[in-house]
């Protein structure tokens, strides 16, 4: 081998070898800005090579649950505390869904650790790649949400409790008020000549704010049992809910010259009796705030957009400001601009029906100029 191609080798060699100490450096370097980023973290990180051994662990994970760096770092994962965390659905998202789908996010597992008890924590996973060295890592974060949950609950409860309590007061107390305008109207046929002005004028009050008090009632009823009351599913055409909306509504729209058409409707899987109530209550409010000048003309269509149907409801009556869309769905909200009759709890039964059936509903309007109401039912249950 000639001199000149000796020393090429040994210069190459000489470069490759400072290439490698420039690379153990700046991995040197990386791992260490990784790490102080790690122990800055309150929450609960590991990162895990391919076989499942931790490599390194944000300082959270080593308070939240007690372990030390020494005793973690290098161990399989599944042997980690005495096999604290062999959880079997931790090891499906690690084994099966990860590889598969490189990450996964706020997969919820509740497990008994060793000094903490029963939690529940909510785990994201990411598969990152080392380009230096080809090799796949696995970054899983860890959320404690015991204290979130809990808190949830005991709202849920106090939410429920409440319902509880609105149903059985409006539905105990129907009866003592259907007893007292049933005996006010009497009192009043009979004495009405022998009273003045003033006295027919206060007892009419007592008794319109009696039929308003039982209407009220009758709403929180509804909207008790809107969403958690006992229902039947079975597969229905819209038109049959719609035709007995229509029949309650008889008088109303008579009253009113109303003139409701309809398109073909389809057959959903629902409770017949949660569709009754909110065709009535969509109807009902179209009639109601009616503009003085027409006639209520309402049309009712229902169009198939991907997995859901959409059904619109329009009319021609008196509309509302757009900032006004959402407001309308709350409990006890009324428009400033009508002096209709109402509680302000119809269209948040609506919401309320159809929130338990994986629908939405919203509405779209021009003031004077009339409303859509627009809700969604899933094709399929």
């Amino acid at each position: 081998m000639s001199i000149d191609k000796l020393q090429k080798q040994l210069l190459a060699a000489e470069e490759t070898d400072r290439t490698s100490r420039i690379t153990e450096v700046f991995l040197r370097d990386s791992l260490s800005y990784i790490q102080s980023i790690l122990d800055t973290l309150r929450t609960p990180i590991l990162i895990l090579d391919a076989n499942l051994r931790v490599k390194t662990a944000s300082r959270g994970f080593y308070q939240t649950f007690n372990v030390s760096p020494d005793t973690a770092e290098n161990s399989f994962l599944y042997d980690l505390e005495n096999g604290a965390w062999n959880i079997s659905a931790l090891r499906q998202q690690l084994e099966e869904v990860l590889p598969l789908q490189k990450s996964f996010d706020n997969f919820e597992i509740v497990h008994d650790f060793p000094g903490l008890g029963r939690r529940v924590m909510l785990l994201s996973g990411r598969t990152l790649w080392r380009t230096s060295n080809n090799t796949m890592m696995i970054l899983l974060v860890i959320e404690d949400i015991t204290v979130r949950k809990k808190i949830e609950e005991e709202l849920l409860r106090s939410n429920e409790d409440l319902q509880r309590f609105a149903y059985m007061a409006a539905h105990d107390l129907r009866t003592p008020l259907s007893a007292a305008l049933g005996l006010s109207q009497i009192l009043s046929s009979r004495i009405h000549e022998r009273l003045d002005a003033r006295e027919k004028e206060m007892l009419s009050t007592a008794i319109e704010s009696m039929k308003r008090l039982g209407t009220l009632m009758n709403d929180i009823l509804s909207y008790s049992v809107a969403k958690a009351g006992p229902q039947t599913h079975k597969p229905i055409s819209l038109k049959e809910p719609l035709d007995i909306a229509l029949a309650n509504l008889s008088a109303e729209i008579t009253r009113n010259g109303a003139v409701i058409h309809h398109g073909d409707l389809p057959v959903i899987e629902a409770d017949c009796t949660q569709l009754v109530l909110l065709f009535q209550n969509l109807l009902g409010n179209a009639i109601k705030y009616r503009r003085a000048d027409v006639a209520p003309i309402i049309t009712i269509i229902a169009e198939q957009k991907n997995n859901e149907w959409v059904i619109s409801i329009a009319d021609n009556g008196q509309g509302f400001e757009p900032e006004e869309a959402e407001k309308i769905f709350e409990p006890f909200t009324r428009l400033q601009m009508t002096d209709a009759n109402g509680s302000g709890i119809g269209l948040a039964t609506c919401k309320r029906i159809l929130e338990g059936r994986r629908g939405k509903i919203w509405a779209e309007s021009v003031k004077n100029r009339g409303s859509v109401f627009l809700f969604t039912v899933p094709r399929h249950c």
